[in-house]
């Protein structure tokens, strides 16, 4: 089964969202870290290459939930 860019996308930051969800746990709500993750995500809406996206939605995530724990 052959999956375009988008649905690969799709299924990659809502695997983030998952993970960042246990990684932070003790101090964010599931709906905070998801908050981030959507945030982030939309930061490249319409930008046109998109191979990278989930990797840069992760570490901009991730930023943005260890700053607000501090």
């Amino acid at each position: 089964m052959d999956i375009d860019v988008a649905e690969r996308e799709h299924l990659a930051v809502d695997e983030l969202k998952a993970r960042l969800a246990g990684a932070f746990a003790r101090s964010h709500s599931a709906e905070r870290v998801r908050s981030a993750v959507v945030v982030a995500h939309h930061r490249f809406d319409g930008r046109p290459i998109r191979d990278f996206v989930p990797i840069f939605v992760e570490r901009i995530a991730k930023e943005d939930l260890r700053r607000s724990a501090s």
